[in-house]
C-alpha cells in the first residue's frame, strides 16, 4: 500500500527496485544509531534484506516502505513484529537529506496510521539516547517514554523506548 504523506513525500512498499539506492546510502554514519554492527559490504546483503522484508510483509509480520522525496530515494521505514500487538517502528533517512523534516513527517504519519489501522495496543519507537536528532524529532508527537534498555550485538545501544498508545 502506497502512502502519500504530502506533495513531496511518498512511501512505497519495499521492492528490489531500490536495492542499489539502499546499498549506496547505507553507510557507517547512517547506521550509527541502528542496532547493526556494520553497513552491508556487498549489494547482495542489501538485496537479502529487501527479500527478507518482502517475505515478512507477505506473512503479515512487518510493513516496510521505501521513502521517496520528490520521487527520489530518501530512506526506509517499517513497522515490525505486528502480530505481537506491540510492534516497533523504525526508519533511516540517507544522510544527504537529513535535517529537512522528512523523518518527522514520516514518523508522525506512520505512527498515527499504524495506531488507527493495525490491531495493536501500542507502537514502540526505540531511540538510542545519543541520537539527539531523533529525540528532537519525536518531541511533540504525543509519545510516552516507557522503557530503557540496551540492544545490539557487538555495538551496544542505550535505548529509550517511546510508545504511542491506541
Amino acid at each position: 500500500m502506497e502512502h502519500h504523506i504530502d506533495d513531496h513525500i511518498t512511501l512505497v512498499p519495499i521492492s528490489l527496485d531500490y536495492v542499489e539506492d539502499m546499498f549506496a546510502s547505507f553507510d557507517e554514519e547512517v547506521i550509527q544509531f541502528l542496532p547493526l554492527d556494520n553497513p552491508p559490504a556487498r549489494v547482495e546483503e542489501t538485496k537479502a534484506f529487501a527479500e527478507h522484508s518482502i517475505t515478512q510483509m507477505q506473512q503479515g509480520n512487518d510493513l516496510v516502505w521505501v521513502i521517496l522525496h520528490n520521487n527520489s530515494f530518501a530512506g526506509c521505514c517499517g513497522i515490525h513484529s505486528i502480530p505481537t500487538k506491540q510492534p516497533h517502528f523504525g526508519l533511516w533517512i540517507k544522510k544527504e537529506i537529513q535535517g529537512k523534516g522528512i523523518g518527522k513527517k514520516v514518523v508522525s504519519y506512520m505512527l498515527h496510521w499504524g495506531i488507527k489501522n493495525l490491531e495493536v495496543e501500542y507502537i514502540k519507537y526505540p531511540v538510542d539516547q545519543r541520537n539527539i536528532k531523533s529525540i528532537k524529532l519525536i518531541e511533540g508527537l504525543g509519545l510516552t517514554l516507557a522503557d530503557h534498555y540496551t540492544m545490539g550485538n557487538v555495538k551496544k545501544l542505550a535505548v529509550d523506548e517511546y510508545r504511542l498508545y491506541k
